[in-house]
């Protein structure tokens, strides 16, 4: 895949609390050598719980394997019976990468070669129809000041091969799915659909966003809360060796954010010259409306490019070298923040627990934060005692910060739907006939609109503290909302170097500047 990173890291900066670690054997360019599959023999004599984790997904995986890693037995069950491609990339934040890393030094560094880097180039929003930049964003920062890897994508078949083998073959049971738990005394038992039981001391339910054991738990189905958004996604042959591309240089551009009205379109390099793109649409939830069933079009892609006709040529250049059949819809949704995570000895993790919007790309990034988490909490069950508290230590220190995600996932829906370009573009649709016409009139003005030019303002005075929080927490502890990383505990902080341990890039300071007035600037 494209530009990919080397296999030693340069270190940083390095905490006092990292000195044992130190003692270990370390690999190429200061990074720690273990065996992805190394169980702690001492952690084992020590008794530690049985882990039973329903859901041998991202999130899944991630936490079976951080519970070996500190000495536990683990069984997953799987609903599929054999891992194969599906889906598109997945990006994994300098926040996700930290607590990997911390999890497993090998696994994280697995992922990075596997990786595609984008967070050491531009990135940031665009207006939709001019192409213009709106804010450019330089999230090389907070990593390189928290000793965190830089922002990465790869694919979530090759992520969950690399996990799997982690964890291993032969503590995964594949083409099972555990239908329900039940307490009887001092264990859970997992049934599943077949009828088989299998007994633990622990039940993680990481079954993702439709989750069976959530649903056991709360005593209902929880609804699901519908972002006003469907998603159009595929991945299209962008530049070379496949093609010279026009409007972007994905050599210094990695993702890009257009904003408009009613709709949206994010676009990142994923590497061997493919763009990864996400269209979102305002409409009704359900796939009943004119642009899921698509009648007036030959497919999706003639569809997008309809709606996005009038969009600048970035937009419509990757759409125009999209595969009509690659093209695939869903709604996009999330889950309300609900503090019911733990019943007993069972705990929801990852989707099941907190889905996000896709916003910020921190699904998984929260998920393996989860794992990190909960395998620390429980490796301090000794004899198999305290699980039950274990597990709420474990919800308290994730609850705030993945609502705090949550919330600033969604808040980018709404800069979206509220973006306006020019005073008077796209009256709202319960405006008089009269009131739409006057403000069609006043666009042909091209006066900024005023919440276009507040909104730039603020973000170029909030983005950064964002930025550092969602990629680092802001230093702030784990159970008031910042993120586990494991810096300074289980990792020494450190982050590529350009032409070390990273792509060099042809870049300067002034490519992530801002060039003009506040609030007018491009």
């Amino acid at each position: 895949m494209g530009a990919r990173s080397a296999h030693a890291r340069a270190p940083t900066s390095a905490s006092a609390s990292a000195t044992a670690r130190a003692r270990r054997p370390r690999g190429r360019g200061g990074v720690v050598a273990t065996r992805a599959t190394t169980v702690n023999e001492t952690a084992t004599a020590r008794d530690l719980p049985k882990v039973l984790v329903a859901g041998g997904g991202i999130a899944g995986l991630i936490t079976a394997h951080a519970c070996r890693r500190k000495g536990m037995e683990v069984t997953v069950f799987e609903k599929v019976r054999k891992y194969e491609p599906f889906g598109g990339p997945i990006q994994l934040q300098c926040n996700a990468q930290g607590a990997l890393d911390s999890i497993d030094p090998d696994v994280a560094e697995a992922v990075m070669r596997a990786g595609t880097i984008t967070g050491d180039r531009v990135n940031g929003l665009l207006d939709g129809v001019s192409g213009e930049w709106f804010y450019r964003f330089d999230t090389r920062k907070p990593c390189h000041e928290n000793g965190l890897p830089l922002t990465l994508v790869l694919s979530r078949f090759e992520l969950l091969d690399i996990l799997s083998k982690g964890v291993g073959a032969e503590n995964i049971e594949m083409g099972t799915v555990v239908e329900k738990y039940e307490h009887r005394g001092d264990k859970i038992v997992a049934t599943l659909t077949d009828g088989t039981e299998h007994e633990g001391d622990v039940l993680i339910g990481a079954d993702g966003i439709h989750s069976r054991l959530r649903k056991q738990m709360r005593g209902a189905e929880t609804k699901l809360a519908y972002a006003g958004y469907a998603v159009y996604t595929a991945i299209c042959d962008y530049s070379q060796p496949h093609r010279e591309p026009v409007n972007t240089d994905p050599n210094k551009v990695g993702y890009q954010v257009f904003l408009g009205p009613k709709q949206y379109f994010v676009s990142s390099d994923v590497g061997n010259g493919q763009q990864q793109y996400y269209a979102f649409l305002e409409v009704p939830p359900g796939g009943d409306d004119e642009f899921a069933k698509c009648e007036r079009w030959a497919n999706y892609r003639d569809m997008l490019l309809d709606r996005f006709s009038d969009w600048c040529p970035a937009v419509l250049e990757r759409l125009e070298c999209t595969k009509p059949e690659d093209v695939e819809r869903r709604d996009v949704n999330d889950l309300l923040p609900d503090p019911r995570w733990v019943d007993g000895r069972m705990a929801l993790l990852g989707d099941s627990a907190h889905a996000v919007q896709p916003n910020l790309g921190q699904g998984g990034g929260q998920a393996i934060e989860g794992a990190y988490v909960l395998a620390d909490e429980l490796s301090k069950c000794e004899g198999g005692k305290g699980v039950q508290k274990a597990l709420m230590m474990y919800a308290a220190r994730r609850f705030l910060r993945t609502g705090a995600i949550h919330g600033l996932s969604r808040f980018s829906s709404l800069m979206n739907t509220f973006y306006r370009r020019y005073l008077g573009d796209e009256p709202y649709g319960w405006y008089p006939e009269p009131a739409k016409e006057m403000w069609h009139e006043v666009s042909k003005a091209k006066i900024p609109h005023p919440g276009s030019v507040v909104g730039q303002i603020a973000l170029m005075a909030t983005m950064p503290i964002i930025l550092e929080y969602v990629g680092a927490g802001y230093g702030i502890p784990g159970v008031l909302g910042g993120a586990s990383t494991g810096n300074g505990k289980d990792r020494v902080p450190k982050s590529q170097v350009p032409g070390i341990s990273a792509p060099k890039r042809d870049l300067t300071a002034d490519d992530f500047k801002m060039k003009g007035i506040p609030g007018l600037a491009k």
